[in-house]
C-alpha cells in the first residue's frame, strides 16, 4: 500500500473509528480515486491538481492532489482526511 493510502486510512480511522474505517475503505474511497483518477486524466503534463471531497454527512472532508506525468501516468502526491465538526 502506498504511503498517501496508509496515512490517510489512519486518519480516517482517527476521524470516524475504527469501526467505521472498513465502509470508506471498501465503499466510499474507490469511489473518490476513480473521480479524482479521471479528473487527473484530463489534466495538461506536469500540472499538480487538488480536489476536496466533503463527505455528505458534512463530518469529514477528504483532500487529495495528484498530477499527470509526461509519460501519461497520474500519481497521487497526498491524501489527507480533516475532521469539519
Amino acid at each position: 500500500m502506498e504511503p498517501w493510502m496508509q496515512k490517510l486510512n489512519q486518519e480516517i480511522g482517527d476521524i470516524v473509528g475504527e469501526d467505521q474505517l472498513s465502509h470508506y475503505q471498501v465503499t466510499v474511497l474507490p469511489q473518490i480515486l476513480a473521480d479524482f483518477h479521471k479528473m487527473l486524466t484530463c489534466q495538461p503534463f506536469n500540472k499538480t491538481i487538488k480536489e476536496q471531497y466533503r463527505m455528505e454527512n458534512g463530518k469529514m472532508e477528504i483532500e487529495l492532489s495528484g498530477v499527470k506525468k509526461a509519460d501519461g501516468n497520474v500519481k497521487i502526491l497526498e491524501a489527507k482526511a480533516k475532521r469539519l465538526l
